[in-house]
């Protein structure tokens, strides 16, 4: 019994403490956690300008594939403004690949946030697209990016 009440008051810690992400249409994997360094105790994440904002995903794989890719995006008033990186292989960022059906895995990547990106909130689309070209996973979680 102390095992059970210890296990649920964990479980509830982590619970709120984690940011506030939702599933935007995964279809080849079920998301499992979201991660953004500095963001566990906040449903919006701030990105200080001039850093280096460092996300994870946790995801169980519905398919096999051989590769990963990963697709970034600002959503602005419902507009996806596609965001590069250089290193869009999930598989050189912590995915083993080729990804069978079951696998677990935890995408790490991170990104610049520039000095000269606007003060502005908005939310960061997440996406890792399969070797057929559909989603793996996608996600949504909302950050402000300030000074």
């Amino acid at each position: 019994m102390e095992r059970i009440t210890i296990s649920l008051v964990l479980l509830c810690a982590s619970a709120a403490s984690a940011l506030k992400w939702t599933d935007c249409g995964s279809v080849d994997a079920t998301v499992q956690d979201v991660h953004v360094a500095g963001c566990e105790n906040t449903d919006v994440c701030t990105l200080k300008k001039g850093t280096q904002a460092s996300v994870s995903i946790r995801f169980q794989s519905r398919v096999d594939t051989k590769t990963a890719r990963v697709k970034v995006y600002g959503v602005i008033e419902d507009i996806p403004i596609p965001f590069p990186l250089d290193h869009p292989d999930a598989c050189t960022s912590g995915v083993n690949c080729p990804i069978a059906v079951g696998a677990v895995n935890t995408y790490e990547g991170s990104f610049p946030v520039k000095s000269s990106y606007p003060s502005i909130s908005l939310h960061v689309k997440w996406e890792l697209v399969d070797d057929s070209g559909k989603l793996l996973t996608c996600t949504l979680f909302p950050v402000t990016i300030s000074s």
